[in-house]
Order: C-alpha cells, then structure tokens, then sequence
C-alpha cells in the first residue's frame, strides 16, 4: 500500500510541474502577442506621423512664398502661352 502512495504522489508532482508548464507557455503566448499589437499600434502612429509632418511641411512652404515668387516658380512647371 505504500508502493502505491508513492506512485501517486510523484503522478501528482508531474500533474503539477506540467500544468505549471503549460500555464508558463500561455503566459509568454499572450505577452508576446499583446507586444505584437502595440508593435503594429506604434508603427501605424510613426507613419500617420510622418504624413501629416510632410503635409504640414508643404502647407508652411506655400504659405511662406509670396505671390512674385510662387509665379516665378509656378511658371517653371505650367505650360507656355502660345498666345491665342
């Protein structure tokens, strides 16, 4: 009866130290995957970031210019009058 006992408890130490294993497993699991998602979170807000610097960047750029020099630039890029 003692044997039997014996076999038991060691039954319930491996029944525990597996459970502790698998509960570690999802513990890491669900880390990794919530850093996952405010790694894509951070990256999104970088790249909506970097598009409304750039656009904020052409808005002062146009602001900045007065009226004889944004013709003197815009006529680099229109077409020439031909004069009809």
């Amino acid at each position: 009866m003692g044997f039997g006992l014996a076999i038991i408890g060691r039954l319930k130490l491996w029944v525990y130290a597996a459970g502790a294993a698998l509960v570690a497993i999802g513990l890491a699991y669900f880390k990794g995957r919530s850093a996952g998602a405010a790694a894509v979170k951070i990256d999104a807000n970088e790249a909506r970031l970097d598009v409304v610097k750039a656009a904020k960047d052409v808005e002062d750029e146009i602001r900045s210019l007065d009226d004889p020099a944004f013709v003197d630039r815009a006529r680099h890029w229109l077409r020439k009058d031909s004069g009809q």
